[in-house]
């Protein structure tokens, strides 16, 4: 998975812009409790909504990183 951007809004949170398949989706880092990892976070990507057009995903994206979407 190669991302075009990522970026942070102001919590902290990371966005990634990402192509798939010929469609464009969002993705962001969770950090979650795991105790199997050393210091006892782990880090993931989950998509937040995947097949959009290119516009549609960097409309998403910047309202996830300016914060104004969920």
């Amino acid at each position: 998975m190669k991302a075009l951007k990522i970026e942070a809004n102001q919590s902290g949170k990371r966005y990634a812009l990402v192509p798939l398949r010929g469609a464009f989706s969002v993705w962001a880092e969770c950090k979650n409790y795991a105790a199997h990892v050393p210091g006892g976070i782990a880090t993931s990507w989950r998509y937040c909504e995947k097949d959009m057009t290119r516009e549609a995903a960097e409309a998403l994206f910047s309202r996830k990183v300016a914060g104004k979407a969920r």
